[in-house]
């Protein structure tokens, strides 16, 4: 049995085409990159209904059995991604907490090996990142991804009994492995369930729970601290992991019990069946599909040629190597380094950086909601970056007022993750296929080109000043870039392809047209002529 890049499904892609039919609608899509969705400008969703309102959560004329079956959605599907993204990123700070709370005197770990632990990480998160939303899109979501959660988290709980860094190594490509399916199948599963209009917003709270997580273990450190320090013998931070694991329980059940699956193939308890026929019509209605994924490589060639690929690459890399997603640990080794603040002020003050973030991410989704201009947010965010990585590059460490600004302005920086992914999420919409490859692919070369720069523009030796390296100087540089690409460059692209492929949508309905004309010629010609 051979897997192949395709779609099957026992919903017809319109009413009741042959099967040569609906594989060439599918290669069509595919073909045109499934840009011909129904956004008609930059001001989409400004209609009469919704002037001189500030915010709406339902689109204007959603009845009311809709809005119970949309916050159904928000509940179980959407409570589910932040508990268990919040966990991810509950794991994705505690080992530099870890660090400056005792893990590095404890194995004896040199300078260097802290950016070590992020690059096996990033490793495992780069090789599973496509095979896992590509194998949550064949397999339902409900299992697979409870079971890459029971994974990481035997894999966080055994970072306790670590004796030296070899081990941890392991096991941070082992988290990075299972942690690589949480977040472009969830934003993939958000495209499945949620019309394009009401994508943003859920992307955003989604990577919150990254936000919430990142402030939060922090403070569980420094309670750790007081609290379990000899504990069973056990230092502080070995508890840290400890405890990690035993959360992720009740996000696997959790999981279990209430994921949904997808629209074409649910049997969640919780949804009526008017919920789960409209449930798919609402798909439709946005101009796409809901359909199990198969495997087959004719499909995977034009795919790898759409424009939303390269687009959404570039621009997530440039994010990445702008090292914003690793301030806070830089921040951590900034006030250590001063050796003038206690290791709870080292753990807790620090989660400022994360307040920003997420203020910055609640707003800026509302306001792409509000505006569709996402180009024009992230072009102003990327400002307020460039200004606090300026700071910081420039400014003496014994400056601290100041260089504490400098940090506490990067914070904005997190806002691009949701923006990116739900923005690539909506151009791709029509297409599942390159929804599931497009996103992780995204993520995947931003962790591809990020890893090596990481460790050796930002190793943790250099730190706080990175004078060597230049570290902040490239930054900086990056940074520019990023705010030119996703505030000029991707609104650029975007129409000039909606544009290109509306002509060719024109030109194919015209010709269908004139084709159908000729036959009924013919028809009436045959019909005189008998």
């Amino acid at each position: 049995m051979g897997f192949h890049f395709g779609l099957k499904s026992d919903t017809p892609v319109e009413d009741n085409p042959s099967l040569p039919e609906a594989a060439e609608k599918t290669d069509a899509l595919v073909a045109t990159d499934s840009v011909l969705h129904s956004e008609t400008s930059e001001s989409e969703g400004q209609t009469e209904e919704t002037k001189g309102k500030w915010y709406h959560w339902f689109e204007p004329g959603t009845s009311r059995k809709e809005k119970k079956l949309i916050l159904k959605l928000d509940f179980f599907l959407m409570i589910y991604m932040i508990i268990s993204w919040f966990l991810k990123y509950l794991d994705q700070t505690n080992v530099s907490n870890a660090y400056v709370s005792g893990m590095k005197e404890d194995l004896n770990l040199n300078a260097n090996q802290l950016s070590w632990f992020n690059t096996y990480y990033n490793i495992g998160v780069i090789i599973g990142s496509i095979p896992a939303t590509i194998l949550a899109g064949y397999f339902r979501p409900r299992f697979f991804l409870p079971a890459m959660d029971l994974l990481w988290s035997l894999c966080v709980l055994f970072v306790y009994k670590a004796q030296n860094a070899q081990t941890i190594y392991a096991l941070r490509f082992l988290i990075g492995l299972f942690e690589s399916a949480s977040n472009p199948s969830n934003h993939y599963l958000i495209g499945c369930w949620y019309k394009k209009k009401e994508i943003m917003r859920r992307s955003n709270f989604f990577v919150l729970a990254g936000i919430i997580g990142q402030a939060t273990s922090s403070y569980i450190q420094s309670g750790l601290i007081s609290s379990m320090q000899g504990k069973n013998n056990l230092e502080a931070w070995r508890w840290l992991f400890i405890i990690d694991a035993i959360i992720g329980i009740p996000v696997i059940l959790f999981g279990l019990i209430f994921l949904p699956d997808y629209p074409h193939n649910t049997t969640a308890f919780w949804l009526n069946d008017w919920e789960k026929n409209r449930a798919l019509e609402r798909i439709k209605e946005d101009g796409r599909v809901s359909h199990k994924l198969n495997f087959n490589l004719k499909y995977l060639i034009p795919v790898l040629k759409s424009w939303q690929i390269w687009t959404f690459s570039v621009g997530y890399s440039f994010w990445m190597l702008t090292a914003g997603n690793y301030m806070l640990q830089f921040f951590e080794l900034y006030l250590k380094s001063l050796k003038i603040y206690s290791t709870s002020y080292v753990n807790n003050f620090p989660t400022i950086l994360s307040g920003v973030n997420f203020v910055t991410m609640l707003s800026t989704g509302i306001i792409c909601d509000l505006t569709q201009r996402r180009g024009a947010v992230c072009f102003s965010v990327g400002l307020i970056v460039l200004i606090g990585f300026i700071i910081t590059a420039t400014t003496p460490v014994d400056h601290i007022s100041l260089r504490k600004a400098g940090y506490i302005l990067t914070g904005t920086y997190g806002c691009y993750t949701p923006i990116l992914a739900g923005w690539c999420n909506i151009v791709c919409g029509k297409n599942p296929i390159l929804r599931a490859i497009a996103i992780p692919t995204m993520i995947v070369v931003g962790q591809i080109v990020s890893t090596p720069y990481q460790q050796h523009v930002f190793p943790s030796s250099e730190a706080p000043q990175y004078s060597t390296t230049h570290g902040f100087y490239y930054a900086i540089a990056f940074t520019a870039c990023l705010l030119v690409w996703t505030g000029i460059g991707i609104p650029l692209l975007e129409r000039h392809f909606k544009r290109r492929d509306q002509i060719q949508f024109d030109r194919n309905n015209s010709e269908k047209k004139n084709d159908q004309d000729e036959e009924q010629e013919d028809v009436v010609s045959a019909t005189v002529a008998f």
